[in-house]
C-alpha cells in the first residue's frame, strides 16, 4: 500500500516525511507517532489500574517464594530461598531489559543519570521532569527532598533506596509538583508479565510524564529527540 493511500492512518509529520522521501526525516516522525499513541493512552491505563489491581511479576516470584520457604524443610529453607532469589533476580534483570527495548522501539529516550552517587536516581528522575530540565542532575534539590523524606519517615536513611510505589513517595512527588508548579502526573513503569510496563500513577496534572523503574534504578523516559541535521 502506498503511504498516500494510508494517509488516514498517517499522522501530518509522517505524511510531510513521507512526501520529502528522507529517511531520517520518515524515522523521526514515525518515532514521534509511535510515543505521542503511548503518551495518549495513558489516561486509559492509569483508569485501568484504578479499577483493576494488576498483580506483577514481583508479586507473583514473592508469593512463590513464600509458599516455597513454608514448605521446605528446616534444613533446605536456605537453600531454597537462594534459589528462589536467584530466580527472581534473573527474571527481574531480563524483564527490565526487555523494557528497555520496549521504550526504545515505541519511540522514546531514556535519560541516564548516575544516581547522585547514592541511590538519588528516583529524585533526580522527578526532578528533571518536574523541571524541564535534562542534563542537570538537580543536586542541591535533590539534597533537599531527601532531608524532607527522612524527616517525614525516621527510617529513611541518606543513602537507601528509594520505593516506586507507597504513601511516602506519593507524598514526596505531590510536594515537588506543588514547590516545582509542574503540572505533570507521573506515570511510573516497571517490569511486568507481558513485554509492556506494570504502571503506578501520580498527580492530578495534565502532563503525563514517565519514569523507569528498572528494578530499583530510576531514569526520565521522554519522547525521542528530532536528530537536527
Amino acid at each position: 500500500m502506498r503511504p498516500h493511500d494510508a494517509g488516514k492512518f498517517l499522522t501530518a509529520a509522517q505524511q510531510a516525511a513521507w512526501d520529502s522521501g528522507n529517511h531520517d526525516a520518515i524515522q523521526a516522525a514515525d518515532d514521534a507517532a509511535l510515543a505521542q499513541a503511548l503518551m495518549a493512552s495513558l489516561a486509559e491505563l492509569e483508569t485501568a489500574k484504578n479499577q483493576d489491581d494488576v498483580v506483577t511479576e514481583d508479586d507473583l516470584l514473592q508469593a512463590a517464594i513464600t509458599e516455597s520457604l513454608a514448605l521446605a524443610g528446616k534444613g533446605s529453607a536456605k537453600s531454597n530461598n537462594q534459589t528462589s532469589m536467584l530466580e527472581y533476580l534473573d527474571i527481574q534483570a531480563k524483564k527490565t531489559s526487555e523494557l528497555r527495548t520496549w521504550f526504545t522501539q515505541s519511540g522514546f529516550d531514556i535519560v541516564r543519570n548516575s544516581g547522585g552517587g547514592s541511590n538519588n536516581c528516583l529524585l533526580i528522575s522527578l526532578l528533571q521532569h518536574a523541571t524541564g530540565d535534562y542534563s542537570s542532575e538537580h543536586a542541591a534539590d535533590v539534597h533537599h527532598y531527601r532531608q524532607q523524606l527522612m524527616k517525614w519517615d525516621k527510617t529513611i536513611q541518606a543513602t537507601d533506596p528509594l520505593p516506586s510505589s507507597g504513601e511516602i513517595i506519593k507524598r514526596l512527588i505531590n510536594q515537588i509538583i506543588k514547590d516545582k508548579g509542574s503540572e505533570h502526573r507521573f506515570a511510573i513503569a516497571g517490569p511486568g508479565l507481558g513485554s509492556e510496563p506494570s504502571w503506578h500513577f501520580y498527580g492530578e496534572g495534565k502532563d503525563y510524564a514517565i519514569i523507569f523503574d528498572q528494578s530499583g534504578h530510576y531514569e526520565a523516559v521522554i519522547p525521542r529527540k528530532t536528530k537536527q541535521p
